[in-house]
């Protein structure tokens, strides 16, 4: 699903789209409830852009992306989830390294 027909879907069902971050974070919330892993990918990225919403985003993000097999981006994310003060992401982190002993974090 790309972003346009992330969209189409929301404006469908919904009648309009989000217009700032936080309501983007929250239909990436519903997408991720819903087990619809690229959607959420693809609503988080404005929350990914906001200070007040980034962290949040990132947790979902790193979710998303182990969720879609993405294990290297998964890596990525959740590393930089725990930077944003995510802690609990660690627990994930290390599952994925020795889950996957040749992932390496680039």
């Amino acid at each position: 699903m790309q972003t346009s027909g992330v969209r189409d879907k929301i404006v469908q069902s919904v009648g309009f789209c989000p217009k700032d971050a936080i309501g983007w974070l929250y239909a990436a919330r519903g997408y991720y409830k819903l087990k619809q892993y690229h959607a959420v990918i693809e609503c988080v990225a404005p929350a990914l852009r906001n200070e007040r919403t980034k962290r949040e985003g990132q947790h979902l993000l790193a979710f998303s992306l182990l969720n879609t097999g993405q294990l290297d981006a998964a890596a990525g994310a959740f590393f930089k989830s725990i930077n944003y003060g995510n802690d609990t992401d660690w627990q994930s982190l290390i599952e994925l390294f020795i889950e996957n002993p040749k992932l390496k974090l680039t």
